[in-house]
């Protein structure tokens, strides 16, 4: 029996919610009673959750639905413990069998510890539960109200902060004697409020940058599981071919078809080696670095997706320019983003210019400095300064996931660089990248850069 998102289980399945009365037309009446109490608690925002003797569940409510992410069928003749964390659901039977015996026929959970609910998605949360009992027996039935208590032990948490500031706040104005003291005590506690605020805003964009680094690591090992499932079939492919290469004459037509697949597929181990190089953390490896030439490799890379898009590439190298220390793939990573975002970018076709020339860094230090410019769509001038946040694209649904240039600027920003963009709606846009040459200035604490 359901009612929107909530369910009561039905009586002919199981018996549990409707105990048998002495006639069908009192039982009937009993059945309208609880469909009736039922559509009724469905609209209430807290969860309400019944439970028979046996701890299964007989009623889940629209409130329940949306506090633990379950449907009111996924959960119906399932037991409640699902709804706890693991550590409490083995003393969990006996507190219920001790509530059953005890004379009380209601109480509030978490009176003497707090009180823990678990969401299908395994995240945890902080509860207020008021648990109730009717029946007797079998048809015993506990009634459990539970409410997300997340936001009351915040509430409550600023409250003592603010309290002991206050606190603080009364103790220095009762030392303080004369009208200048008191001015000062104004001052520092207006001091103290900005300075609670500052911490306030640091906070909350430490957290959100906790999140975005659990995001980026789970992006990690989906690479690394995608990259170990495709080394396996490459890997057979590979020695098949050189076992056929081995068997086929130098002069035999058919041998320079197997070499372009064996060089094919060495081009596909050397894709999921970057995989794998870019899902693990402290293995950077630093050496001298020719960056004209990684720029030309990575074309070469891309250059079938480039030629799909009829993009026709133009590289302007400027005599002289010196090597730098950096790790090589990492660097071929953000060559690799640039010019796929480039390509993206002209769907119709374009010129994508890479130059690479000496420069130098704000501070004066010598530096290489590599332009990506691109004669695309442009970025607005509004989303300009949130094209580095992670997960955020100027792509259509489906076609961007929003981590490369969040990733270019991460790689770039290790090697002590810079990174900037300049771009003009309808005009294109140029990337610019500036590397210092020396190693003492690239790759100091490289390694010990977070992945």
């Amino acid at each position: 029996m359901s009612s929107g998102a909530g369910m009561l289980l039905d009586p002919t399945q199981t018996g549990a919610l409707y105990p048998a009365g002495p006639s069908a037309r009192s039982a009937a009446r009993a059945r309208i009673s609880l469909i009736q109490l039922a559509e009724i608690l469905d609209v209430a925002e807290d969860a309400v959750i019944t439970t028979d003797a046996r701890r299964d569940i007989v009623l889940f409510n629209r409130g329940a639905t949306v506090l633990f992410g379950y449907t009111a069928e996924e959960m119906l003749g399932r037991s409640i413990d699902l709804l706890l964390p693991e550590r409490f659901r083995a003393r969990h039977p006996e507190q219920m069998e001790e509530f059953a015996r005890s004379p009380a026929p209601a109480r509030l959970m978490g009176a003497r510890r707090e009180v823990f609910g678990r969401r299908k998605d395994g995240s945890e949360f902080p509860a207020e539960v008021s648990i109730s009992k009717f029946g007797a027996g079998a048809e015993l039935l506990f009634t459990a109200i539970v409410r997300d208590a997340t936001e009351r032990k915040r509430y409550e948490a600023a409250q003592r902060e603010l309290e002991h500031l206050r606190a603080q706040a009364e103790l220095a104005d009762a030392q303080a004697r004369a009208e200048a003291q008191l001015r000062e005590t104004a001052r520092q506690r207006e001091q103290a409020l900005a300075e609670l605020q500052a911490k306030t805003e640091e906070l909350r964009a430490t957290t959100q940058q906790l999140w975005q680094a659990a995001k980026l690591a789970g992006v990690g090992e989906l690479a690394a599981s995608i990259a170990h499932e495709l080394n396996n079939p490459l890997g057979t492919v590979s020695l098949r071919i050189e076992g056929l290469l081995a068997k086929t004459p130098a002069d035999d037509p058919r041998r320079r078809p197997l070499e372009v697949v064996e060089g094919e597929v060495e081009r596909m181990a050397g894709l999921v080696a970057n995989l794998l190089q870019f899902s693990r953390a402290g293995r950077d490896q630093v050496s001298t670095v020719d960056v004209c030439e990684e720029v030309s490799r990575t074309v070469d890379l891309v250059a079938h997706h480039l030629r799909k898009h009829g993009v026709l590439v133009e590289p302007q190298f400027a005599p002289g320019v010196p090597h730098i220390h950096a790790d090589r793939q990492h660097l071929r990573q953000v060559f690799l983003n640039l010019f796929t975002n480039a390509a993206d970018a002209m769907p119709r076709g374009g010129r994508l210019v890479p130059r690479v020339r000496a420069g130098a860094l704000p501070d004066g230090r010598p530096a290489v400095v590599i332009e990506i410019a691109d004669t695309g769509v442009g970025i607005p001038a509004e989303l300009r300064d949130r094209v580095f946040e992670p997960f955020f694209t100027t792509k259509e649904e489906g076609k961007g996931t929003g981590l490369g240039l969040a990733i270019c600027r991460r790689i770039v920003q290790q090697h002590h660089g810079t990174l900037e963009v300049e771009s003009a709606l309808g005009a294109g846009t140029t990337i610019r990248i500036t590397l210092p040459t020396r190693p003492d200035t690239n790759v100091d604490r490289l390694r010990d850069a977070p992945p």
